[in-house]
C-alpha cells in the first residue's frame, strides 16, 4: 500500500495517462453496433430525462444517478465515484435494512453494529457517511428520535463517495448515501409479498402504482410494510410498520408536482448489547460470551420510536433550456428509550458490569433545495449550469437520565434484580439553521467532460441548558469546491481526475472558549470507469487520497480540553463491476483496499490506525435463471470478505478476518415468485467490530422465505 500511496501522490498524472493510453487502445476491438461514432462530438453531460424507479425494479445494473451532480446524469461520465444499490438488487439479497442494502458495495461498512440495528452507521472510506433522502440532508443533530427507513419504500440507494459538501452542505469527508423513495409511474404495476424466516421473523408488504385518468396527468402509488421479528440475542426483537403514499400531476410534459408522505412506527426499535474485550475478543478463563447472551434487563427495557414526513418534487421546464427543481420535506420524529445496558467487565468475572438510562428525544426538520439548471452553448462547448440555494432548519428537544443497575453473570444471567427508572437529570433544547449558496458548470467539448463547483455556507447552532438556563450560540461559515475531468472513448472507457472538499461544523471550544473551526476534508481521486458499448455493464476502478483536518485531541497543555490539530488520513483502491452477461446471468463485485491512519493527534493515537475499519475487503455476488425443464428456477449465491482491523486505539489488539457466504434459490411463475435466502449460510460466529470498550458480534444466519405476487 505504501508503494501504491506513493505512486499516487507522486505521479497522478502518470496514472491519468495510463488510463487514456488504454481508451485509445479499446477503440481497437470496439464491436461494430451500427452507432455513429461521431455523433458524441459534442458531449452531452446530463442522461436522459425521465424516471429511473421501473428500471431500478428490474436491473441490478444501473447507468445513472442524481446525488452526484443533483440531475439525472451518467455514472459513466462523472469525476467522481458512485454506487448504486437498485430496488432489483434489494429484493434479490433480501435485504431488510439499509446497512443489508450496502453489505456489497466496496469501500462501504455498514453492518458494525451486527444484530443492533437501532441506527445506520456506514462508513464511506473510513468515515461515517451522512444519510440524505431524495437529495435532502436526515438530520444527524438528533440521535434516539432519528429516522429509519424500510429499503422496501426505495427505488434504489445511492452512494457517493467522498467529499459532496460542494452540492450539499455539512457532510463527512467519506461521502453521502442517499436513499431514493419510490413514485408514481404511469404505467400500472405492483406487488404484494409475505415472508418469514428464523428468529420468529414475519413481514409483509404492499405496493402499488399507475395513473388515476385517462390522460395520465394524475400518477398514484402507495407501498407499506410490516416486519417483526426477534433476533440472535436473547429476549429482544425489531417491530416496525411504515406507509408511504405518494402522488403526481403533471399537466403537461414540461411541468410535474410530485407529493410524498411517510409514516412509521416502532413499538420495539432494539437494543444495545456491546460486549467486554475478555471473552469475545480476547480469552476470557470463565468461557466465552455466547452470541445469544442478553445483558439488558428483559421487563424493563423499551424502544420506541415514531416518524412522519410530508414533501414534494417541484419541476418546470421554462423550455429546452431552462428548468426549476424544488424539493422540500418536512419530518418530525420522537424517541423513547429506557434501558439496561452492559458496560465493561466486573472486577468478578464472569460479571459484566451494567447501567441504566432514560431518554426522550423529540426531532423536527424542515429542508428545501432549490435548483435553476441551464443548458447553454458557448462556441463548440456545451454547459450544464447549475445554481441552487438550500436551506434547512433542525431542532431537538431531549432529556435523559442515567443510573446503576446491578451487575449480571453472562454464564447464568439472572434479571431478577429490580431496577429504578432514572429520573431526568438533563433537559435541552438544540436548533441548527443552515444556508448554502451553490454554482455548478458542467463543460462538455467533443468527448472532455469538466465540473466544476463552488458552495458557500453560513451555519447557526444554538444550545439551550433548560435546567441551569444557560444558553450558547456559535456561527460557522465555510467555502467549499470540487473539479473533475473525464474524457470518454468510444470504447466504453473514461479516466478521470477530481478533487473535492467538505466541512462539518463542531459544538466544542478550547481551553480559552474559543469555538472550534468546522472539521474539513480534501480529496484528490483518480480512476477509470467502463460503460461497454452493447453490453448491460458498468465497471469503475478508483484511487483516492482523502484527508479530514481541525479534528480535536487533548489539549496537552489543559487537562479535560481539546485542540483542534488533529488529522486523519485516509487512502486506498476501490474496484466495483456489475454485468449482465446474458439475460439470464448476472454477476456484481467488488475489492476495496482501504488504508486509514492518524496523521497528527495528541493522545497517543497518533501513526496508528483508526478502529473499526478493514484494510482489505472483497465480495463477489451472481445469479443465474435456468431454463429447459427447470425454466423459473434460479440460483444465486455470494461471498462476503471482510479483512482484520484493529480493535484498540493502540493497535495491540485485531479483529480477526472473517469470510461468510450468502445464498438464493427462487422460482418465478407467471407473476408468482417464490425465493428462499441465506445470509451467513454457515452460521459463522465472527466478531463485527471491536473498539477500547468493547466488541459487537456480527450477524448469525438469517433465513428469509419469501412469496410474492406482482402484476
Amino acid at each position: 500500500m505504501k508503494e501504491i500511496g506513493k505512486f499516487f501522490r507522486d505521479k497522478p498524472l502518470k496514472v491519468l495517462a495510463c488510463t487514456i493510453i488504454a481508451g485509445y487502445s479499446g477503440q481497437a476491438f470496439t464491436a461494430d453496433n451500427g452507432q455513429d461514432s461521431t455523433k458524441e462530438q459534442t458531449m452531452v453531460v446530463t442522461a436522459v430525462a425521465g424516471s429511473q424507479g421501473q428500471e431500478d425494479e428490474s436491473n441490478i445494473v444501473a447507468h445513472s444517478a442524481t446525488a452526484g451532480s443533483k440531475s439525472s446524469q451518467l455514472i459513466s461520465r462523472t469525476a467522481q465515484s458512485i454506487a448504486v444499490v437498485t430496488q432489483a438488487q434489494i429484493e434479490a439479497q433480501a435485504a431488510k435494512t439499509i446497512p443489508e442494502a450496502l453489505r456489497y458495495v466496496s469501500g462501504v461498512s455498514s453492518e458494525s453494529s451486527g444484530p443492533d440495528t437501532r441506527f445506520d452507521t456506514i462508513m464511506v472510506r473510513g468515515f461515517e457517511a451522512d444519510e440524505y433522502l431524495d437529495g435532502l440532508r436526515l438530520p444527524r443533530e438528533a440521535w434516539w428520535s432519528r429516522p429509519a427507513w424500510d429499503p422496501f419504500l426505495l427505488s434504489r440507494i445511492e452512494v457517493v463517495k467522498g467529499p459532496a459538501s460542494v452540492l450539499y452542505g455539512q457532510a463527512n469527508p467519506g461521502g453521502i448515501v442517499n436513499m431514493v423513495s419510490k413514485t408514481p409511474q404511469a404505467e400500472p404495476g405492483g406487488q404484494v409479498y409475505v415472508t418469514t424466516g428464523n428468529n420468529n421473523l414475519f413481514g409483509t408488504g404492499v405496493d402499488a402504482t399507475g395513473a388515476l385518468n385517462e390522460d395520465k396527468t394524475l400518477l398514484g402509488r402507495v407501498a407499506g410494510t410490516f416486519f417483526d421479528t426477534e433476533t440472535q440475542v436473547d429476549h429482544t426483537r425489531y417491530q416496525h410498520y411504515a406507509i408511504a403514499p405518494s402522488l403526481t400531476w403533471q399537466p403537461s410534459d414540461r411541468t410535474s408536482l410530485t407529493l410524498l408522505a411517510q409514516l412509521r412506527k416502532d413499538p420495539d426499535s432494539g437494543f444495545y448489547n456491546q460486549m467486554p474485550l475478555s471473552g469475545t475478543l480476547t480469552h476470557n478463563p470463565n468461557g466465552q460470551i455466547s452470541t445469544h447472551f442478553y445483558g439488558g434487563q428483559p421487563g424493563f427495557d423499551k424502544y420506541e420510536r415514531e416518524q412522519g414526513s410530508i414533501g414534494y418534487q417541484f419541476r418546470h421546464d421554462f423550455n429546452d433550456t431552462v428548468t426549476f427543481r424544488q424539493n422540500l420535506r418536512y419530518i418530525s420524529s420522537t424517541g423513547d428509550y429506557l434501558m439496561v445496558y452492559p458496560w465493561g467487565e466486573h472486577a468478578d468475572a464472569p460479571l459484566i458490569d451494567r447501567y441504566s438510562m432514560n431518554l426522550k428525544e423529540t426531532m423536527v426538520n424542515f429542508a428545501v433545495d432549490n435548483q435553476a439548471e441551464f443548458h447553454l452553448q458557448s462556441g463548440p462547448i456545451a454547459h450544464t449550469l447549475l445554481v441552487g440555494i438550500d436551506r434547512m432548519h433542525s431542532s431537538v428537544r431531549s432529556q435523559s437520565g442515567y443510573g446503576d443497575a446491578s451487575p449480571i453473570n453472562y454464564r447464568d444471567p439472572d434479571y431478577s434484580t429490580p431496577v429504578e427508572k432514572p429520573p431526568f437529570d438533563s433537559s435541552t433544547h438544540s436548533t441548527m439553521d443552515q444556508t448554502g449558496f451553490y454554482l455548478q458548470d458542467q463543460l462538455g467539448w467533443n468527448r472532455w467532460i469538466m465540473n466544476l463547483a463552488g458552495r458557500y455556507d453560513a451555519a447557526k447552532t444554538k444550545s439551550t441548558d433548560l435546567i441551569a438556563d444557560t444558553r450558547s450560540e456559535r456561527n460557522d461559515y465555510a467555502t467549499t469546491g470540487r473539479a473533475g475531468l473525464l474524457y470518454h472513448f468510444d470504447s466504453g472507457l473514461s479516466p478521470y481526475v477530481s478533487y473535492s472538499t467538505s466541512f462539518v461544523p463542531t459544538s466544542n471550544t478550547d481551553f480559552y472558549g474559543h469555538a472550534f473551526k468546522p472539521t474539513e476534508g480534501k480529496q484528490t481521486e483518480i480512476g477509470l470507469k467502463y460503460d461497454p458499448v452493447g453490453l448491460d455493464a458498468l465497471f469503475t476502478l478508483a484511487l483516492f487520497n482523502l484527508r479530514e483536518t481541525n479534528v480535536a485531541t487533548p489539549d496537552p497543555d489543559h487537562a479535560n480540553f481539546s485542540v483542534q490539530t488533529g488529522e486523519i488520513r485516509s487512502r486506498g483502491v476501490e474496484v466495483d463491476g456489475k454485468i449482465n452477461i446474458t439475460p439470464a446471468w448476472s454477476v456484481m463485485a467488488s475489492y476495496a483496499l482501504t488504508d486509514p491512519e492518524v496523521i497528527s493527534a495528541n493522545d497517543g493515537s497518533e501513526g496508528k490506525h483508526p478502529v473499526g475499519i478493514a484494510r482489505n475487503s472483497a465480495k463477489l455476488w451472481t445469479e443465474y435463471a435456468l431454463s429447459g425443464p427447470l425454466d423459473g428456477v434460479s440460483l444465486g449465491g455470494g461471498v462476503r470478505y471482510v479483512g482484520s482491523s484493529y480493535a484498540t486505539t493502540d493497535n495491540s489488539l485485531k479483529v480477526p478476518a472473517a469470510t461468510v457466504y450468502d445464498a438464493r434459490i427462487g422460482y418465478q411463475w407467471r407473476e408468482w415468485g417464490v425465493a428462499l435466502n441465506a445470509a451467513n449460510l454457515t452460521d459463522k460466529t465472527y466478531l463485527a467490530t471491536c473498539q477500547d470498550n468493547g466488541c459487537e458480534y456480527a450477524m448469525k444466519r438469517q433465513l428469509v422465505a419469501t412469496v410474492n405476487y406482482k402484476w
